[in-house]
């Protein structure tokens, strides 16, 4: 498909009878019969450092991609009867973001690094109602498209999608076109709207009846070649299983209370489903032990 540009269509306004000149928000205007490429002309004002409004808007929706509110919330509510809950932060992180040429991987550096994004999430009796100021940080789900990396990633089991070579992650997925319906369920935007609050991050009743009883990760665990596949092959003993499974999937060990608990756990598991009807009772252990971790809220929500 080619794209041209087109030089009709102007607005009239019916104040004056006549054609308005196109003019971005406190810009000049530009000439009705100039030659000029119109979205050129606007994308110079819009990333110009005199803009007023770009690197508001954009650090805003950074600052609340990482913790989980904007500064001025709902982000896309940007007016002077709005005003952003921390002024002079907001201002030294757009001088910043500027003066760094629009560099918006020095702008995350910047937030990742500071006191406030690495704050516990463990709220006190003072900030424990406070979602606004950024006393704590906010625990929330982790989005849709990651969160099912995460799944492909620790389960080593990638997800296929129609029209996609395999290996293909759902961050890189393009746009909404490409039907799956754990990422539907779990908030993914149709991207109808222009709109941040079009993603949903609410729980729902069909998200953890998909957890619990859904294909997508039921079927990552039983599929060939997937990390408990791995794990049987490798013959690793329970206490290092247990390991492998933390570090794999929250990035940590095992406390020592959750390793022995596991471990009794587990072993007692797959020595009751042997003496059951259970093909492989090691097997099914192991299964049942990734679905917990995997499905819990230490692994699916963000602190």
């Amino acid at each position: 498909m080619t794209v041209y540009n087109g030089y009709t269509g102007q607005y009239t306004d019916d104040r004056f009878s006549r054609p308005l000149a196109p003019k971005p928000l406190e810009a000049d205007s530009l000439p009705l019969d100039s030659p000029r490429d119109r979205r050129e002309y606007f994308a110079e004002w819009l990333t110009s450092r005199e803009n007023p409004y770009f690197a508001r808007a954009l650090v805003n929706r950074v600052w609340r991609n990482f913790m989980g509110r904007g500064l001025i919330e709902p982000v896309d509510d940007m007016r002077n009867t709005n005003p952003p809950t921390n002024e002079e932060l907001l201002n030294a992180l757009v001088k910043d973001f500027v003066g760094h040429g629009f560099d918006v991987n020095h702008l995350i550096r910047t937030i990742l690094n500071s006191a406030t994004y690495q704050a516990s999430s463990v709220a006190n009796s003072y900030n424990v109602r406070d979602e606004k100021y950024d006393s704590h940080y906010l625990i929330r789900r982790l989005p849709a498209e990651v969160l099912l990396d995460a799944l492909s990633q620790v389960t080593e089991v990638p997800e296929k999608f129609e029209g996609y070579p395999l290996g293909m992650r759902a961050l890189q997925l393009p746009d909404t076109a490409v039907q799956n319906y754990f990422l539907t369920a779990f908030g993914r935007p149709p991207r109808e709207q222009t709109r941040e609050s079009e993603r949903s991050s609410v729980p729902t009743i069909t998200q953890a009846l998909h957890a619990i009883n859904g294909a997508t990760l039921n079927d990552k665990l039983r599929a060939p070649g997937s990390v408990v596949d791995m794990l049987l092959k490798l013959g690793m003993a329970d206490d290092q299983v247990v390991d492998y499974v933390f570090l794999a999937a929250l990035s940590r060990h095992p406390r020592q209370g959750e390793r022995r608990a596991i471990v009794e756990n587990l072993t007692a598991e797959w020595r009751s489903a042997a003496a059951g009807s259970s093909a492989d009772p090691r097997r099914a252990a192991l299964e049942d032990l990734m679905w917990a971790v995997l499905t819990s809220k230490e692994f699916m929500f963000n602190y």
